[in-house]
């Protein structure tokens, strides 16, 4: 008797110790990643985050001609080229700011220019870190023109957010 009840006990033991299936979790995010709230909208992106960013960048390199002469604009120390590498950054994350759902306007041509202002703003980036001013005014010059051709085709009526 002893002896079933030792073989009863352990397989009550047992079964207590049976891994049971979890219960489901709360969906508390899309099945295609990490639940995320957007904050601002495309008008406000480009104002706020976009805009300052690019101004860094193509304040950066270039000449300004006064009555006094022409002054040439060169970053100088490290603290400028770190800020210059940094804006560019900002910059490229911004185009895949512009490609999340909500402020996509297309598949087609919005994702064309988003793609291109983040490949324009990696080579921002490189010239930043490699300290290269004459590949950082060329970066520049690219990144406007991507910024212009967009905004011809899609904020024709884009009014600046304060």
């Amino acid at each position: 008797m002893r002896r079933i009840s030792m073989v009863a006990f352990a397989l009550v033991a047992l079964s207590a110790c049976e891994s049971k299936a979890p219960a489901p979790a709360a969906a508390t995010a899309p099945s295609s990643g990490p639940e995320y709230h957007q904050v601002l909208d495309v008008k406000q992106v480009m104002s706020w985050i976009l805009d300052p960013s690019s101004d860094v960048i193509w304040g950066a390199v270039g000449s300004i001609t006064t009555e006094e002469g022409t002054k040439e604009l060169v970053p100088e120390t490290d603290e400028q080229w770190t800020a210059i590498r940094d804006a560019a950054a900002i910059v490229a994350e911004s185009g895949n700011l512009l490609l999340m759902p909500g402020r996509a306007r297309d598949q087609g041509d919005w994702t064309k220019h988003s793609h291109e202002l983040i490949r324009t703003a990696q080579e921002a980036i490189a010239a930043a870190e490699a300290k290269d001013k004459d590949s950082l005014f060329t970066a520049g010059g690219d990144i406007y023109l991507v910024c212009t051709a967009c905004h011809q085709q899609y904020a024709l009526d884009l009014k600046k957010v304060d």
